[in-house]
């Protein structure tokens, strides 16, 4: 193949970057109408497709695309793409898990903090027209308590980075695909422990692992009963990681000082969600890649896939390789 080749991208996700323009000038991209109640229509004709959250992409989607070679999800998620659809009918599925890592580990640090300092709770009282600084109640600092992050991947070592060198936290971590010697390779002072040994001895618990049914509720009234008292927890993964109903009544009864979420199950959470309004919650809207960067690199990586696609190099994210294999 050749870029010759690629006519038509159609392009499901806001674009907040000039990415598109690195594709050749003869390539039609269209983009998706929010208003259109069958988006896919839009896309029949697309060889190429820059993917968000908003569609699952499963067989009967892919059908509906004959023309379709390569799907780009844009951000780390392949919850909502059908890997096995996707490779019966010979689209190669790509991702971009280098683009928000910076982004996404830096929201966690900034809502651990935003919770541990009360910020919310200081805003809201000078937004009433008060100015009663020990009327805030009292916060905690994050130097010398121990972080636990489930998962050490890309983000979770960014993470681990900042909060050790950053903050001087003691940072342990449990991830069932790693050895010890790769934990010690990255250089960092952290320790790989047993799952129970971060529910028992983690100060602040950050979760940064895949949505699998291993891990659906993890955070559960279980393992919240595990946690020490006054812990806090986050979750910047995916919603279907926490029992939000046991969340709740933890920070109700006082076991859990604080929550720090950017993720929900489901998404959106319900207008009335006690999610969105409790006192000890910090929330945000599934907005932690959204920084001018992220959006950048994480387009950018998007048309690459693209762009190596119809010149016959290998791609650099695959999720289903052996569609490159066949073809």
């Amino acid at each position: 193949m050749a870029l010759s080749d690629l006519k038509s991208v159609w392009v499901e996700t806001q674009i907040c970057s000039n990415a598109l323009d690195a594709l050749p000038e003869h390539v039609h991209i269209q983009m998706m109408d929010p208003q259109d109640p069958d988006p896919i229509a839009q896309a029949t004709g697309a060889q190429a497709v820059l993917a968000s959250s908003g569609i699952t992409y499963d067989s009967r989607v892919f059908a509906r695309l004959p023309k379709l070679r390569i799907l780009v999800r844009t951000g780390i998620g392949v919850d909502n793409v059908r890997v096995a659809d996707a490779t019966a009918h010979g689209v190669l599925f790509c991702n971009t898990p280098e683009g928000p890592t910076e982004s996404t580990a830096e929201h966690t640090i900034a809502l651990m903090m935003a919770v541990a300092k009360r910020v919310p709770d200081g805003q809201a009282q000078l937004a009433r027209g008060e100015f009663a600084p020990r009327g805030v109640p009292l916060g905690n600092e994050l130097r010398g308590k121990t972080l636990g992050l489930v998962g050490f991947g890309r983000i979770g070592r960014r993470v681990a980075e900042i909060a050790e060198k950053g903050l001087r936290m003691h940072v342990i971590t449990h991830d069932p695909f790693l050895q010890a010697e790769t934990v010690r390779a990255t250089g960092l002072d952290v320790q790989l422990v047993a799952m129970d040994t971060i529910w028992r001895k983690a100060d602040f618990i950050s979760l940064h692992a895949p949505s699998i049914p291993s891990t659906h509720h993890m955070v559960n009234r279980e393992t919240l009963a595990q946690m020490k008292e006054g812990a806090y927890i986050f979750n910047l993964a995916r919603g279907p990681l926490v029992d939000a109903e046991a969340l709740l009544e933890a920070l109700d009864s006082g076991k859990l000082a604080g929550a720090g979420l950017d993720v929900f199950d489901p998404e959106p959470p319900a207008v009335n969600s006690r999610l969105r309004t409790h006192p000890h919650i910090v929330a945000t809207p599934h907005s932690a890649t959204t920084t001018i960067e992220a959006r950048q690199r994480i387009e950018e990586m998007a048309v690459e896939e693209i762009m190596r696609f119809f010149q016959d190099l290998p791609p650099n994210s695959p999720l289903n390789p052996e569609v490159v294999q066949r073809t």
